[in-house]
């Protein structure tokens, strides 16, 4: 470690051009080959997929999206409004891959001022791609004097493309908390340069890796959110430890090497550790979490690596311009920490109660994927959904597809035991003797009474129509997804747990630590999903619970390993363990909470941008990062050390003090 950062430092120029020369590679690479994102899940298994196979397997398998108009000054079947509603129809027809068009008026509502038109496609959304998509949401925006909305798999592409526009504000807010917090230039310069830098490769090759896997397009999202909110953090960490080495007097190169075999490695480990907790997601056995996984994972290795390559490179131009004043506040951290370890019993009771308040809205969480009434205002989704509603009724935009072969008179049976419970259209007969019944709740997408239908539907097809009846359609995808992850989270929380645990273990040599730190990042994760259902309400994204609790736990690991990492070198210097709290806390709280509040900034940036998820995804790592910094590393992980004392270093086989370690040893 210290070899390859004393490399960097010597080699400045080689390293920059190095960087540059990746980043215009990666990024003339990515715009040659063009993103290959996929927002589709695959669900072999699941019900809702045996019935899209079955209604592709009689030529019904393409994309069909749903137009909705409205007229706004009369009937939509006569007059003008027809005239404008078989304008549109013609353009529709005209989109690629369309192969057919309901005749105008198609359904028309008891108004008259509401008609949907069935747009049909000659392949599945996730064949016909972006291009598709975005031709069939142009057409409908530019309706000619109706409102148009559109709703279905391909619609659902366009309802919110990533927008990367507010990382920019996130690293402007940094800067400032850098600014204000150190006084200096150049500490501005040097962690937000090279964030930027990462994440821009980053980025650019999770365009490329869109190619050999299965990508979504919101992993941009993500991927810039992890890398720069921790690639500002780790800069900071070493950067942090240099400027305390020339306080001391020491030469620029030996601060960087001091700088390198602590804050760098722990770094290193903290990096690994999100990587790993990232990896859990793996468990859940999905492509579309696969690769938000991968593209956070290697927004996270590369601004890891960026700081223990670039950072040093970077420095040696900048050094000379670096302000080394004093750090103000480290009497106020020790008092701080002293307080903590003098009294660790009401700390630790006052830090929990703070946890158990915000994650008490966990307690009305439910999963589900949100409705398109939720999408972004103007998207021709919502639109579509509103105009449903208004025209047709709730449950409009939530049809059950109920497919099946044989049943003979049976078909009949099931609409009518139905009937009491939604509205359903008479049975339609489809080739290869497959047959189909739509069935229309009385209640939104995304209402709890709508997953009850769906439930009984299922139960229903299956003993009065025939038994190899299924139900498909979006509402039933969404249903089967979010089971599908429900079913996989205790073996994704026991691998991100279990894993990490025993990377810490190896990393301290220590059993307790990592043991409470695994108990305090379940409290963290309990308090961060109840701050987000307090925020956006039921349901929750299925898969954001998964990614939330990765990161944060990863998160969460890079300040206890920074923390701890200083408070284990105090103790192998004189085996006083809170003592050594009372040092480690000192030295480290003013950067630990200045990184929580750039991260915060950063991540809070991205509560403002039109996907849903990303907002939840923003704010539920702001929560996460500002409560563990200033909660948990500060108050609660210096309570419980205390109360621990000694024990907090047994491990199997290791003496209770080994002194004459190297400093920044974390073995």
């Amino acid at each position: 470690m210290t070899a390859l950062v004393s490399w960097c430092f010597r080699r400045a120029g080689v390293v920059i051009v190095l960087w540059l020369v990746a980043l215009g590679g990666l990024g003339a690479a990515a715009l040659h080959a063009g993103p290959a994102f996929r927002d589709t899940v695959d669900l072999p298994a699941a019900d809702s997929t045996a019935a899209a196979n079955l209604l592709r397997a009689t030529g019904a398998g393409g994309a069909g999206e749903r137009v909705v108009v409205r007229s706004p000054d009369g009937p939509v079947d006569s007059g003008t409004g027809r005239a404008r509603l078989d304008a549109l129809a013609a353009r529709l027809a005209a989109v690629p891959h369309v192969v057919s068009v309901d005749p105008p008026p198609g359904q028309v509502s008891a108004d008259r001022r509401t008609a949907v038109l069935t747009v049909r496609f000659d392949a599945p959304a996730a064949d016909l791609g972006q291009g598709t998509a975005d031709a069939l949401a142009a057409v409908v925006r530019d309706a000619d004097g109706l409102t148009a909305g559109a709703s279905g798999e391909l619609a659902a592409m366009t309802a919110a493309a990533p927008d990367l526009g507010n990382a920019g504000i996130g690293l402007l807010a940094a800067a400032v908390v850098l600014l204000v917090a150190f006084g200096s230039l150049a500490c501005v310069l040097l962690p937000v340069l090279t964030a930027a830098v990462s994440v821009g490769c980053a980025l650019a090759a999770v365009t490329l890796v869109s190619h050999v896997m299965t990508v979504p397009e919101i992993g941009t999202e993500i991927a810039a959110l992890l890398g720069l909110g921790v690639g500002v953090d780790y800069a900071l960490f070493v950067l942090t430890r240099y400027r305390q080495g020339r306080r001391d007097g020491a030469e620029p190169a030996a601060a960087l090497a001091v700088a390198a075999a602590t804050s760098g490695r722990s770094v290193v480990f903290a990096g690994v550790t999100v990587c790993v907790s990232l990896a859990g997601m793996f468990t859940v056995g999905m492509p579309f979490l696969d690769g938000i996984a991968v593209a956070a994972a290697v927004s996270v290795l590369l601004t890891a690596f960026a700081a223990l390559t670039l950072l040093p490179a970077l420095l040696r131009l900048l050094a000379h311009r670096m302000s080394l004043r004093p750090e103000a506040g480290v009497a106020g951290w020790a008092r701080l920490a002293r307080s903590v370890t003098a009294r660790p019993g009401p700390y630790t009771l006052a830090a929990v109660l703070v946890v158990a308040v915000l994650a008490l809205p966990m307690t009305g969480l439910r999963l589900g994927v949100p409705d398109a009434a939720l999408d972004p205002p103007g998207s021709v989704t919502r639109t579509a959904a509103e105009l449903l509603e208004e025209g047709f009724g709730p449950g409009a935009d939530a049809p059950l597809l109920v497919v099946g072969t044989g049943g003979g008179d049976a078909v009949g049976e099931l609409r009518e035991a139905l009937l009491a419970s939604a509205g359903v259209a008479p049975p339609a007969a489809l080739p290869g003797g497959v047959w189909l019944l739509e069935v229309i709740p009385r209640t939104a997408p995304s209402d709890p009474a709508t997953g009850e239908l769906l439930a009984s539907t299922r139960v229903m097809a299956r003993v009065i129509g025939s038994p190899d009846a299924h139900v498909g359609g979006v509402v039933a995808a969404r249903a089967d997804f979010s089971a599908a992850i429900t079913d996989r989270l205790p073996l994704f929380l026991a691998a991100v747990v279990g894993i990490s645990i025993l990377l810490l273990a190896w990393v301290f040599r220590s059993v307790l630590i990592p043991l409470t730190a695994a108990l305090m990042n379940l409290l963290t994760a309990a308090a961060t999903t109840g701050a987000v259902v307090f925020a956006f309400g039921a349901p929750i994204e299925p898969y954001l619970p998964v990614f939330l609790f990765a990161g944060l736990f990863g998160l969460s690991m890079d300040y206890e390993v920074f923390l701890i990492a200083r408070i284990q070198e105090a103790w192998r210097r004189h085996g006083d363990t809170r003592a050594a709290i009372v040092d480690g806390v000192a030295a480290t709280g003013r950067t630990i909470t200045a990184a929580a509040l750039i991260m915060a900034l950063v991540f809070v940036s991205f509560a403002f941008v039109d996907a849903r998820v990303v907002r939840e995804a923003g704010v539920g790592l702001t929560v996460a990062v500002l409560l563990d910094a200033v909660v948990v590393r500060c108050v609660l992980v210096p309570a419980v050390m205390a109360r621990l004392d000694a024990a907090n270093w047994w491990f199997p086989g290791r003496k209770a003090v080994v002194t004459g370690e190297p400093a920044g040893s974390v073995r």
